[in-house]
């Protein structure tokens, strides 16, 4: 009798594994920024002014320093990462040459 209360309690302990699945929690990483910030961003400005609209930028490129990048990700539980990224090319005299914006939205697997 024990043997089977036993096999049941471990059969029904395996099969919970394939029934319920973990918590994942929501993972947020970079710069938390909104398209409506980065749809202001424009050519001439400095970088001054694109730091008021976007904040300190998450990475600023080793070998070129005319170069800077808002990166933001978010992994929300079991669905795929969402990735937001806007990198702005400076000229020499220290004004917004070009942006470039990726947004790749929710992918449902």
């Amino acid at each position: 009798m024990k043997k089977q209360l036993l096999l049941g309690l471990i059969a029904l302990i395996l099969s919970s594994c394939a029934v319920f699945t973990p918590h994942k929690m929501d993972v947020q990483q970079g710069n938390v920024f909104s398209d409506a910030e980065a749809k202001r961003l424009h050519k001439g400005m400095t970088m001054a002014q694109v730091k008021g609209i976007m904040g300190p930028p998450m990475t600023q490129h080793i070998f070129d320093r005319s170069r800077v990048s808002y990166v933001y990700t978010n992994q929300p539980g079991h669905k795929a990462m969402q990735l937001k990224r806007v990198t702005i090319i400076f000229n020499k005299q220290g004004k917004v040459s070009s942006v470039e914006k990726i947004n790749e939205p929710d992918h449902q697997d």
